[in-house]
């Protein structure tokens, strides 16, 4: 886990398989597994520039 966005949402770092080094986001309000960054580098630098 990479961080919690509140209401039961966490961004997660894909470790193995096809989708590794992604950025998913759990999110159970839109269905479970959501992609959100191709890679580690894009979605710290997002993490960063947000509120």
């Amino acid at each position: 886990m990479l961080a919690e966005q509140g209401c039961g949402i966490f961004d997660r770092l894909v470790l193995n398989g096809p989708y590794a080094g992604e950025i998913w986001q759990i999110d159970p309000d839109r269905g479970g597994f959501v992609p959100v960054s191709p890679g580690f580098r894009a979605w710290y630098t997002d993490w960063l520039a947000g509120p």
